[in-house]
């Protein structure tokens, strides 16, 4: 889940806009300058090609010099703040992706991921911000729905916190993913068990299950749905026993 940070399967939104794309001046208006220019490309590609390798230090150090030749585009901002996500540094992440929204304030994804990074850093409020603001800009998109779902159901906060948009967002993320994700299916078995609808977890969880087999935290919440959906049985039938000697 996009929404959390370990092992979400976090469906990684790739948009590299290659800066390299400019055409190359055949009069430069200084010296050096398509020196400078070809060694911003070089950098910049070598970055993104670091990040698709999971080198992420690497990608920091090389996108790090790109900005230092070029500090204004967009995607370099936006690469080296989802290297520093992946490494664990979420201040410096969130850095990143302010600079993203400062040069380009509808790119949604830089709005997701700095939910994220205030998410993990406990601040859920901000989170919240974040993730609406993805949504307000693409409400198609089903790792926003499952954000949300995700912090609607687990916040701490009691402001942020709210069962019934968080089934509302994961019914939305299943829906719009065909009910291909395994993460999006887990979130919608606890959507569906902190609102009292233990079968339809199960359901879920079983889903999730289907598509990830050997994820352990699926399988442990999958055993507890089953505990309280045997346990309400139980109550039920109990229940009616009594009922039918009165």
């Amino acid at each position: 889940m996009l929404k959390r940070a370990t092992g979400w399967s976090v469906l990684l939104v790739t948009i590299f806009l290659c800066s390299a794309c400019a055409t190359t001046p055949t009069r430069p208006s200084e010296p050096g300058f398509a020196e400078r220019y070809h060694a911003y490309q070089a950098l910049a590609q070598a970055g993104h090609e670091s990040f698709q390798k999971h080198d992420y230090r690497a990608s920091i150090d090389q996108y790090t010099q790109a900005i230092a030749l070029s500090p204004f585009v967009p995607a370099d901002h936006y690469y080296r703040g989802l290297a520093w996500f992946k490494s664990g540094n979420n201040e410096k992440a969130i850095e990143d992706f302010d600079r993203v929204l400062l040069l380009d304030a509808r790119w949604a994804p830089a709005y997701l991921y700095r939910g994220l990074a205030h998410l993990n850093r406990g601040e859920e409020a901000e989170a919240l911000g974040d993730d609406i603001a993805a949504l307000n800009l693409n409400t198609k998109d089903p790792a926003v729905h499952n954000n949300l779902a995700w912090l609607y159901a687990t916040a701490k906060d009691e402001k942020v916190r709210d069962k019934v948009k968080a089934l509302e967002h994961a019914k939305q993320a299943a829906a719009l993913s065909k009910e291909g994700n395994a993460e999006i299916l887990d979130t919608l078995a606890t959507a569906y068990a902190i609102n009292g609808k233990i079968r339809e977890a199960v359901e879920a969880e079983r889903k999730a299950i289907q598509r990830e087999p050997k994820d352990q935290g699926f399988k442990t919440r999958l055993a507890a749905y089953e505990k309280a959906l045997q346990e309400n049985e139980i109550k039920q039938a109990a229940a009616g026993m009594q009922s039918n000697t009165k």
